[in-house]
Formats: structure tokens, sequence, C-alpha cells
């Protein structure tokens, strides 16, 4: 295996150098060609391009991303992988942001500077294992998870230079000398919880193959539901390839006896996670205990199995002490039929209790059996498998797409000078020169037509899909799809995904804990599954603060009613208490709603781009076609629709500050009533009589009167701002599309200039040719072309060495 993927790189390098001389050789051998602006820039963009390129492929790197479902071992797997203890390990999530272990001879750590970091960043040179452990996990980790209980933050980005195994011993992934490898540990959902630290993690994850992690104790009946959707999310949001995707299931030596078997249990759980992800076939799922091939892997080293370990010996009788104590389980399974292997085992044990020396050779044997019984090998030998189907796609397409951009860009105006060299005619000439200045006129009409009628369109769309009314919205999208416009359902799914998320994961919660007047400690810890700790704690205290101050209002139609003397000063305090920590709720509910509503777009940033990329597609169909019409000849529309593509990219969609309006019906009045105050005597005087009684005494009194929402008030009002949010969202998304779309139109405009004021240069000069050397010109484009036919041989070659199929769009 390492042989062929050496055989791919050598094989790419070489092609990748033949492509750059036989470009270098066409300014070398026809420098005046390349003497105007518009072919020299195309020649300098390639060239740029080309030495990038040529050197990421002296030292290409691979990544692997673990991730995984929360708490289920990831970081010690990461540690087993590259047999050191580097990545901290806690019993709770103790990941953050991302952490990036590269292989390196000369040890050093960088922890960069990112936004509201309260733990110490800057670069450290010569640390030790030990060293390093401490300063990620207490200089960075643990201030970074202290901070998220106060105050949002972006998380740490920290990475470690140091010997790897797997780079180390090259025959684990089959890479040749000079490939660069790094694994990045990232954090489970829980850690991730706002939009732009989830972005940067997805920019990672999308450039690696990952290796998904899944907790053995979760695959029960009891909790196997709740694990595939939590793997659902890691997968989508994280937007990981799944098609490069390694499952395995950890701690399976936590299996207990009266379990179903292994086999069983993965077989069931294959079809659950086909079915959960979309996958074309079952994934493969490997049983692994990563604890016993942690301690087992880091009480040899970094070191290949065939060198001499570099750990000193109280490190490797901690590290085997700690094996036997937490593993035994594992052992005695593995070694039950075996009384020779049991006994071998135990002396070890026994020889690493007293102290006594464990040389390589016996180490060397303890974790040979720990690959075997912690399914160490069979993970190994899976990325050896997957590494040699993706290198090509991971490691070689990244660094050579812009050389494959700017070429066809250099080719395309090639292509149109030789075109136009062929013409030996001045009256074609003219009539060329004619024909482009009319066809630059209509295609800016057309395009400009295009453009609005577009806008129009996904104007109208966007109004029907605001009406909400799941009929018209069917019918609608049904309608779209037949005429081709296949970006709307993107669209669609991406806004109702939003909706459902927040009504179900921030209001639901909220409401059944003021339904059924649960602690604010069980609301914040549910909050915390979702929501940043800062923004569930602000939510819980509030939460707290409407329970206390409302527990002795009157119910009353929807609302929480409570009426004071005006007079009553203590009273009138509990009021206006009551009605700050309903407007507090009210304020934290609309914070996170809309940190939420952030953090779903960006999970589902993968769709709204492709959603993009559908109406960029069929605007550069429609383009291609009016190229096609205009100026079918001299190989324009090629070069005007390459300039397009080259110029043209995505942008991500931004919401604004205060995006959700929610709506509080809090009514706040002063009453006045007649009372009885007293009573006083009542003197009735007649001619013969006089008499005084007790009456009660009238005085018309002043109240304070205070109606507050209650919980199914709130949960309408917050729904109901969520419905204007997304009549807002849409809007956002309209403006978003034709604004693109608009930019689009500016972009091929610009390109049609450059491209007929290039092609009108290149006429008038063939006025010159022919006037002068038609024959001896034509004689050297043939030349010319040949020798760009080698160019292109070459290019061809590439690609087919580093994929199957080009498909760009943009």
């Amino acid at each position: 295996m390492t042989t062929d993927i050496e055989t791919i790189l050598r094989n790419a390098r070489n092609q990748l150098n033949e492509l750059g001389e036989a470009v270098e050789n066409l300014p070398t051998t026809y420098p005046d060609v390349f003497e105007d602006t518009s072919i020299g820039e195309r020649l300098e963009s390639f060239r740029i391009c080309h030495r990038e390129a040529v050197d990421r492929l002296q030292a290409p790197s691979l990544s692997i991303a673990m991730i995984g479902t929360t708490s289920s071992g990831k970081s010690t797997i990461v540690n087993a992988l590259i047999g050191r203890k580097i990545a901290p390990i806690e019993a709770g999530e103790m990941s953050g942001g991302v952490l990036t272990l590269r292989h390196a001879f000369e040890r050093k750590l960088i922890i960069e500077e990112t936004e509201g970091s309260a733990w110490e960043t800057g670069v450290w040179s010569d640390l030790s294992d030990e060293a390093l452990y401490e300063k990620i996990r207490d200089g960075v980790m643990r201030p970074y998870h202290d901070t998220r209980e106060k105050r949002d933050c972006m998380a740490p980005r920290v990475t470690a230079y140091i010997p790897l195994l797997p780079a180390s011993d090259k025959n684990l992934l089959g890479l040749p000398q000079g490939v660069g490898v790094e694994l990045i540990d990232l954090p489970g959902l829980k850690s991730i919880q706002d939009r732009d630290n989830l972005k940067v993690i997805q920019e990672k994850v999308h450039k690696a193959f990952s290796v998904v992690a899944l907790d053995y104790l979760q695959v029960d009946d009891k909790h196997r539901k709740r694990l595939l959707e939590e793997l659902k999310k890691v997968v989508e949001y994280l937007q990981g390839r799944t098609d490069s995707m390694i499952f395995i299931l950890n701690r399976v030596d936590q299996r207990g006896a009266e379990d179903i078997p292994i086999s069983e249990r993965i077989e069931k759980l294959q079809k659950e996670i086909q079915e959960v992800l979309s996958l074309r076939e079952p994934p493969e799922i490997l049983p692994f205990s990563a604890r016993l091939l942690y301690y087992a892997q880091c009480a040899w080293g970094s070191s290949s199995l065939n060198s001499t370990s570099s750990i000193e010996q109280a490190t490797r009788l901690k590290l085997l002490q700690a094996m036997f104590q937490y593993c035994a389980t594992a052992i005695k399974q593995h070694t039950s039929e075996n009384k020779e292997l049991r006994r071998w085992f135990r002396d070890i044990e026994d020889s690493v209790d007293d102290g006594s020396y464990i040389d390589d050779e016996t180490m060397r044997k303890i974790l040979q059996y720990a690959l075997d019984w912690s399914g160490g090998s069979k993970l190994w030998h899976r990325l050896r498998s997957r590494v040699e189907e993706s290198f090509p796609e991971l490691v070689l397409l990244p660094a050579l797409i812009e050389v494959f951009d700017s070429y066809s860009a250099l080719d395309a105006a090639i292509n149109t000078v030789a075109s136009i060299r062929k013409i030996e005619q001045k009256e074609e000439i003219e009539a060329q020169q004619a024909k482009i200045n009319d066809s630059r006129r209509r295609l800016h009409e057309t395009v400009e037509n295009y453009r609005k009628s577009f806008s129009s369109k996904i104007e109208l769309v966007i109004k029907d899909l605001k009406t909400n009314e799941q009929v018209v919205i069917s019918r609608l999208v049904q309608q779209l799809q037949e005429e081709g416009y296949q970006g709307f359902q993107p669209l669609l799914d991406a806004v109702n995904e939003t909706e459902g998320d927040l009504n179900q994961v921030l209001i639901l919660p909220v409401r059944d804990a003021l339904k059924n007047n649960q602690s604010a400690y069980e609301l914040e810890e549910k909050l915390h599954q979702i929501i940043s700790p800062a923004i569930a704690n602000d939510i819980a205290r509030a939460y707290d603060l409407v329970s206390r101050k409302v527990n002795n209002f009157s119910k009353d139609s929807g609302h929480l009613q409570k009426r004071v003397r005006q007079d009553d000063n203590q009273g009138i305090r509990e009021l206006e208490h009551a009605e700050r920590a309903v407007r507090a709720l009210y304020q934290a509910m609309r914070e996170a709603l809309t940190l939420r509503a952030e953090f779903i777009l960006q999970a589902q940033a993968q769709k709204l781009e492709n959603a993009l990329e559908l109406f960029i597609k069929e605007q550069d169909n429609q383009l291609r076609t009016i190229c096609l019409q205009e100026l079918p000849n001299l190989k324009l529309d090629e070069a005007i629709i390459t300039e397009f593509r080259k110029n043209v990219y995505l942008n991500t969609l931004i919401l604004p500050e205060k995006f959700f309006e929610l709506p509080t019906s809090i009514n706040q009045k002063t009453v006045t009533e007649k009372e009885v105050v007293g009573n006083e005597d009542v003197t009735t005087q007649g001619s013969s009589y006089k008499t005084t009684e007790k009456k009660d005494k009238f005085e018309n009194v002043n109240y304070r009167e205070l109606l507050l929402p209650n919980e199914t008030t709130m949960v309408k009002q917050w729904s109901e701002g969520i419905t204007k949010g997304k009549q807002r969202l849409w809007d956002i998304i309209c403006s978003w599309l034709t604004g693109r779309l608009d930019w689009a139109s500016t972009v091929f405009n610009t390109s049609v200039d450059d491209v007929t004021d290039f092609a009108e240069r290149a006429l008038q000069e063939q006025l010159k040719v022919i006037e002068e050397n038609f024959s001896t010109e034509m004689q050297r484009w043939n030349e010319i072309e040949a020798d760009k036919a080698l160019a292109t041989e070459a290019l061809r070659k590439l690609e087919e060495q580093t994929r199957t199929s080009i498909i760009i769009y943009f």
C-alpha cells in the first residue's frame, strides 16, 4: 500500500512538473503572444497557483478528525492512536475548540489568541508530554470551560507539534516518506453551541476524513434513540463526509454478561445508522476498547514496534499499573481459555506491582495483545484502507484545484487567439468585430433581463413561502421542481428545521419547567445541552425569579394577575420585581433564540450553499446558452464562462442583531374602587327624636394592578416571535439570493467585457497579420497549439490521478 500511495504522489508531482514545464515553454518560445495583458495576467495567475501546488505536494499532509457523541472517549482514542497522553482526559467533557496534533520532531505548542480568551496564549518549545498535557488541560481547557459558564467566547485553537505514532511507524497508515499526518481532537456538540465556533470546526472536519466514536453504554434499547439523534446532529452539524468516515463502537469491554452478543448489537446499529444518515449501504462499525490500547500504547510510546521504545521505566510502570487496574475485566476475558497466557499476565502484573523492570520485548508482547484485543489492529488496517481510497481526493485535489482552474482560464484565452489567427480575410475580421460589438450589447441586455426575471421569480416565491400555508408551499415547490428550479427545497428544509428546532429545544423545555414547577437547576442542566452555559444560566436565573415572584398571583384566562393598594409600598415593589423578572426572562429567551437560530443555520450552511449553488448553476446554464447563441465563433463562449466561473464564489448567510422580537403582554394599570375604610357615627334627627348609629364609611381606594402572561401565553408569544422571525428570515434569504445573483450577473458582464476587449485587440492585430505574413503566422500558431496540447495532456493526466470527474458550477 505504501508503494501505491508513493506511486500516486510521485506521479502527481511529476505530472505537475510536466504541466509547469509545458506551460513555461509557451512564453519562452512565443514571448510576443503573452505580451497582451489578458493572456499575461492569466499566465501569471497560473504560475502563482502552480508554485503553491508544487510546495504543497512537496510536504502534503493527511488530516484525521476525531468526532463523535458526547463522552464517547474521543480524547482517549486520540491518545491511543498517537502513543502519547496529550489530549486531556476527564470523566466529563473536557475537549473544547480544536486540538490539532501534528507530527514533528521539534516539539512546539501553539495556543492561538482568540477573541475573548481568558487563558494564556503564545508559543512554547521543548515541553515534555507531561508539561504539554498540563498546559493544555489546566492552562486552556479548564479556563475555557470556566469562562463559558460566565460568558460566550471563541473556543481555543491549540496545535501541538510532537512525534506521532502513525508518522513514526509508516506501516500503520501506509504513508510514504515526506507526507505529514495530523490528528484533530474535536469536542462534542455540548461544547459547540455558537455559530463562529461551529464554522471553525466545520472547516477542519470538511478537509479531513473522520473517525466517529460511539459509546457502547449508550446503544441499549433505552438510550439508543437518543444516541442516534445525537449522531445525526454531529454528522450534519459538523458537515462530515459520510463517504470517508470510520465508525467505532468504543467501550465494548464494558459489556455485561447478560447483554446480547456484540455482533448482533453492531448489526442492528449498522441498519439504524444507515437509515439515520441516509447512507447507500450499512457502515462498517468496529468494536473498540480505547482504554486498554491507550495504556499499552502509551507504555510503549510513539515509536514503531520494530524499534526501541523511548518511554522511561517509571512512566511505563505507572501506565501498566493503571492498565491492570482498570482493564482487568478485559484482560481476564481474553485470557480465560489460555491458562499459560493468564499466568504470564499475572506474573507481569506482580512485577509491575513490585516495581520491577519491564523490558521492551515484554512490553512489545503486551502491546501486541492489546492491539488485537482492543480492536486497534483492525482500526489501523481500516485506516490504511481508507487512506488509500481517499488520499487523492483528501490530499492531492485540495492542492491542485486552483491549478486546474487557472489553467482553464489560460487555455481558453489562448484558444480564442488561435481561432482569430486562422482568419485570412479582412472582411471576416470586420464582420467579427461588428458581431462582437453587437453581441456584447445584446449579452448585457439579455443578462439584465434575465437577472430581473430571476429576481422577480425569487421574490414571488419567497412571498408565497412566507404565507406559511402548507398546501400553497407544497404545490409551489412541486411546480418549481417541474420548472427546473431545484434550489428552493433545500432552503425550505433549512428554514423549517430552524423553526422546529427553536420550538423543540428552547421553548418547550422552559414551558414544561414553568408548568411543572421544576427547579431552576433542572432547567439549566437541560438547556446546557443546546445553548452556551452563560445563556442557559441567564434563562435559569430569570425563570427562577419568575417562579418565585409570581407564586402568589391569581390565574385569569391566560394571564397571572395581582392587585395591591397604591399606598402599599412593599406590595408595589413586589409587583415591580415580578414585572422585571418576566421581562428578564423574555430578554434571555430572545437572545437564546437568536443565537440558536444562528447556530442551526450555520449547521445547515452546506444546505444553504447547495441551494445557492443550484441557483448559480441554473444561472450558469442560462449564461452558457446565451454565449453560445451570441458568440459561437472564436471560442469566446468558452473564454467568457471560464472567466466567470473563476471569479464568482459563494458567501454565507448572516442574521442581523435582535432578529427575534418577542411581544410581551404585560399590562399595568391603576384602578379606583369604592371600599369600606371604617365606620362612622351617623345621626338621624326627627321632630321628636334623635338617634346615632354606626355605619360603614366608604372612600375611593387606588390600586395598582399587574397582568402578566402565564406559561401558555408565554409559549404562544415566543412561538409568534419565531413565526415573525421566520418571515424576516425569508426576507433575508431573498435579499441574500438576489444579491448574490445580482453580483454574479455583474461578474458575468465584467467577464464579457474583458474577453470581448481582448478579442477585439486580437482581431485588430490580425489585420496586420493578414497584410504582412499570414501564412507564416498561421504555421506558427499551429505550432503553438501543438505545444499547448502537450500542456493540456499533462493536465488531463494530473486530473485523472487526483479525481475521476471534474464538475465546477461556479
